[in-house]
Formats: structure tokens, sequence, C-alpha cells
């Protein structure tokens, strides 16, 4: 059998034997007969094998610490989400972390690949082009005693966001929220698709004799109105909704669950940021898969050369809208003028 030798060995077994039996010549005279250094000779002298030995390191340095390991591990086994969200999720706590460092973890833990069980759990979206839009309202902190609320639309097709904060959840914000997304969204909205809130629905009303309430409501009206197609999730059943429910927590970890804010300004500045660097640089495991792109942009993009005719506005222009967003940032540092 060839022995093989590691790719910088200078000796191979019978100079290391002749070294290990030769007892009368001092390292120096040997390294010059063998053209080695003196060191060499000297270590295969206190070896009693002529073997090479392993190159791996006997204490092995992680680039992630006990705690974080023990976090990603959790948070893969308990949710499986992707790679990216994950290492998402540690990087906001550690910015020196890499993605190649969380998933060397998952493959020395067995669990860079998700089970068929798992898979076979989460339940497809049936494939629809750039226009599906996925509505929802969650909660925002008090500030001096009072309340907002987040309203949200995520495309399913692309995963472009947009939300915007309103003071009340109502049914008149809700139009006013409709008309902001008719203006920021580059394609033709062509799908709704909501809970069964009274900010959005008026058909689990029921009157006093019991009757369901067949009003319209004003987002209903506006849906009509501009050809879009209103549908709502079956009561009880929030995962019909679920990827803007999912959306909503990746709004909250990377806000108000990471920073603590004075004011509501604040807020909204760290809101508006948020929305930019998610449709621009924030990466989508699942976009990855279905169109081979990292960025919600990518999404638009990429769209955008399939089906040119469902868009209103050139990726470029949309871009430009999203980066001016930050205008809408307040200085809170700005001196307010007397006279």
């Amino acid at each position: 059998m060839q022995q093989i030798y590691h790719s910088n060995a200078k000796t191979n077994i019978n100079i290391r034997q002749q070294i290990q039996n030769n007892f009368s010549s001092t390292n120096e005279e040997l390294a010059n007969q063998f053209c080695t250094s003196s060191q060499t000779v000297s270590k295969w002298r206190n070896r009693v094998c002529t073997s090479d030995a392993s190159c791996t390191p006997k204490n092995i340095v992680y680039a992630l610490s006990e705690v974080e390991e023990t976090l990603a591990i959790s948070i893969r086994k308990s949710t499986w989400f992707a790679l990216d969200e994950i290492f998402e999720t540690l990087f906001a706590q550690n910015n020196s972390i890499s993605r190649s460092s969380v998933y060397r973890c998952f493959v020395r833990n067995n669990i860079n690949t998700v089970p068929i069980l798992e898979k076979e759990k989460a339940k497809k979206f049936k494939a629809y082009e750039p226009g599906y839009l996925h509505f929802d309202v969650t909660y925002m902190p008090k500030f001096n005693k009072v309340g907002s609320y987040l309203y949200v639309a995520i495309d399913r097709a692309t995963r472009v966001m947009f939300y915007k904060v309103y003071d009340h959840k109502t049914s008149e914000n809700t139009d006013l929220f409709f008309d902001e997304c008719m203006v920021f969204f580059p394609f033709v909205i062509t799908h709704i698709l909501t809970d069964n809130g009274f900010e959005f629905t008026n058909r689990l009303i029921r009157s006093k004799k019991g009757d369901l309430c067949t009003k319209p409501s004003l987002l209903d009206i506006k849906c009509e109105a501009n050809n879009i197609e209103h549908r709502c999730t079956k009561p009880s059943t929030p995962k019909t909704n679920g990827m803007v429910e999912r959306v909503n927590g990746t709004i909250k970890n990377n806000t108000i669950l990471k920073f603590k804010y004075q004011n509501k300004s604040e807020l909204n500045n760290d809101l508006i940021r948020f929305l930019l660097f998610y449709n621009l640089y924030r990466r989508h495991g699942s976009l990855r898969k279905e169109l081979n792109v990292k960025t919600p942009f990518d999404a638009v993009t990429k769209w955008f050369e399939l089906k040119p005719e469902i868009f209103i506005q050139k990726p470029d222009d949309f871009k430009i809208k999203i980066i001016n967003l930050q205008t809408q940032i307040v200085d809170l540092h700005q001196q307010r003028c007397e006279t």
C-alpha cells in the first residue's frame, strides 16, 4: 500500500527509520545528509513511529460561542427556519458571526438538512405572480400610555413589504393604508388576503337578529373599484395568513424587541430603516429556492424580466422610491429655532 505523506513532508519512512536508528551522528550531520532541518531530525528521533501525525488541532476553537451555538441549534430544531433567518438573528447580537460558521454548526449537529416530516408539515402557497398581498395589523409599544398599530402588507411572490404606523385600528385607516400600498408597490395588485378583523371586513358582524352583515367594508369597496379580489381567511385559522404573521415577528425582532425607544419618533425612524434594509438587502432562503435570488428587490428585478406587462414601475425607479423613504426620518437632534 502506497504511503501518503503530508504535502510539505521533506522525509519518507525510509529516511525516518535511518534517523531513528543512527545514534552516532548529530542532528546537524543528519540534516545535511538528508537535506532537511535539524528540527525535523530532532522531531523524528523523539518519535517512536514513522508515520505522519494528524494535522487536526488538539483544541478546536469554534467561531460561535457555546451560548450562541446552543441558541442556533435550539432555534433550528424548534422552528426549522432557513439558515439565513437564523444567521441574521445571531448576527444582530454579534456582528462577527459569519453565515458559514452557523452552517458548520448545523453540519456538526446533523441539522443542516430539514427532515422530510418537517418539509411535509410546511404547506406551500399556491404559486402566484406578483400582486397577491397579505394584509395584517400588529400592535406597537405605547408612549405616554398611547398605543399605535402597524399596518403591514407583503407580496406573496416577491416578499416585497410595506408598512405604516397608525394611531387606531379602524376601517378608515385600512382605507388609507390601501392607498399607500397602491402607490408603493411597483406592480398591479390583483389579490388582497386579510383575516376577519373588523378593520378589514364586515362579514362576521351579526345583527340583533343574528343575521350576518352583507354591507361591504371600505376595503371591499376599494378592492372592487380597482378590480382587486379581497379574500378573507377562515375564522380561527391564522396559519392561512401565515406569511404576514411571520413577517410581523421579523419586524418586531429587528426593532421593538431589539431596542428600547424613548418616543414614537425614534420608533418610526427605526421602522423606516428596517423597511429599506428588508426590501433591498435582507436575504430570504425561500426566494433563493423559488427564483434563485437573494432579496425582495432581486425578486422584483427577476419578475420584471419574466412578466414586464404586470409592472407599473421599473425596478430601478422602485429602488429609488425605497431609498427615498429615508427622507421621512426625523432628525431628533435638530434644534428648534426660537424667535
